[in-house]
């Protein structure tokens, strides 16, 4: 069997973390914010990176980024960006992937408030911000947003939309708006484990579509739902692919599916370790092409993705923002020769009054033990 493309990797990590829970998530875009990040990596960094996304060099991972992002623009219903917000100068060769390959404009990194406006931009407002905060070590946002809505090509009539009894994972019942389309003939393919619907929107070329998937087993034997994610691979996948494909499977149908609407924020960090992107995330990360300042020792901080999926009668709207940050190791060198005093765990603040008498001379007194989630800026 050939190994799993990176999306199925992805997606099946995904999934150990949340086999009770509903999660999204764009594998375009983490994949093509990791392929710009690579191009200023070097030597076991850039190989894992490599190596995580499925490719043999850097120039197969380029190829492959400049021609997805090719495709996605041919469709009016998607908008794709990418960006480069710096505090430093970037060299002069990843600058020049990042606006050739990859269509980033490089941006001035002032503050957090300058990455939220690029995503809120980039996604008609439906994101509004990605982050909170951002560390004055960040020297490097590296930004990807992708938006698409669209109808659908046979529209769900809104009067056939019933509250229906839907069963969760644990078996409990609930009641949801349950969409309806009676006798319509859809693409439509079964097997011992699945069925599954292929739906079009109404675009030009029909290269977007919906493929719906429900386990062929109705009781719930070892959550179905979960087995059928994992043992997803590609040729199981392209296959049924294929068969949705072909006309022959247009099949009458009544097909019943509930509205839903998600938001789903991922921190990566660990999935993309346990994948074999490590060294990326550590101090001996070797990242020497993304500026020219050599003195500059640069690692992975963090990579986020904030998603948000809407379907209903009319069709389907889906955005996701994807957030790489490249931090300094520190800033400022510290003195090696003095001892250091980090207030990053509970402390006490005095304010005193020398000139009060002993047992008289504390204005203030404050234990510092705990902040809300809230980061303070200055």
């Amino acid at each position: 069997m050939e190994p799993l493309y990176f999306q199925f990797e992805l997606i099946q990590r995904l999934n150990e973390d949340n086999k009770t829970n509903n999660f999204v998530v764009s594998p375009i875009g983490i994949e093509l914010i990791l392929s710009l990040c690579l191009n200023g990596a070097e030597g076991e960094t850039q190989q894992e990176m490599i190596n995580l996304l499925k490719y043999e060099n850097i120039g197969e991972v380029n190829d492959s980024a400049k021609n997805i992002i090719k495709e996605l623009e041919k469709n009016e219903e998607v908008k794709i960006a990418n960006g480069i917000l710096t505090k430093i100068k970037a060299k002069e060769k990843f600058a020049l992937i990042g606006k050739d390959i990859y269509k980033s404009k490089i941006s001035e990194l002032k503050d957090y408030n300058v990455v939220n406006k690029w995503v809120m931009n980039k996604t008609n407002n439906k994101i509004n911000k990605i982050i909170d905060y951002l560390s004055p070590d960040v020297v490097m946002v590296l930004l990807n947003a992708i938006y698409f809505e669209a109808f659908w090509k046979i529209k769900f009539d809104i009067h056939q939309t019933y509250f229906r009894e839907f069963f969760n994972i644990d078996e409990t019942k609930v009641y949801v708006n349950l969409m309806f389309l009676r006798g319509k003939f859809l693409n439509y393919y079964e097997n011992n484990d699945i069925k599954a619907v292929k739906l079009d929107y109404d675009i030009k070329d029909n290269l977007i579509s919906a493929i719906v998937i429900l386990p062929k087993q109705e009781d719930f034997i070892d959550q179905t739902i979960n087995n059928i994610i994992d043992n997803m691979d590609n040729d199981i996948f392209y296959d049924l692919v294929e068969k949705l494909k072909d006309e022959n499977s247009k099949t009458k149908l009544n097909f019943y599916m509930p509205k839903f609407e998600i938001d789903y924020d991922i921190n990566c960090e660990k999935i993309l370790k346990d994948l074999g992107m490590v060294k990326a995330f550590t101090k001996e990360a070797e990242f020497k092409g993304i500026t020219s300042q050599q003195d500059l020792k640069l690692f992975v901080n963090q990579v986020l993705q904030k998603n948000y999926i809407n379907v209903n009668e009319e069709g389907t709207q889906a955005v996701s923002v994807t957030e790489l940050e490249v931090m300094l190791e520190s800033y400022v060198t510290k003195d090696e020769t003095a001892k250091d005093f980090i207030a990053n765990r509970p402390f006490i603040f005095i304010l005193r009054d020398e000139s009060c008498p002993k047992g008289h001379d504390i204005i203030f007194f404050t234990k510092v033990c705990k902040f809300d989630k809230k980061t303070y800026d200055d």
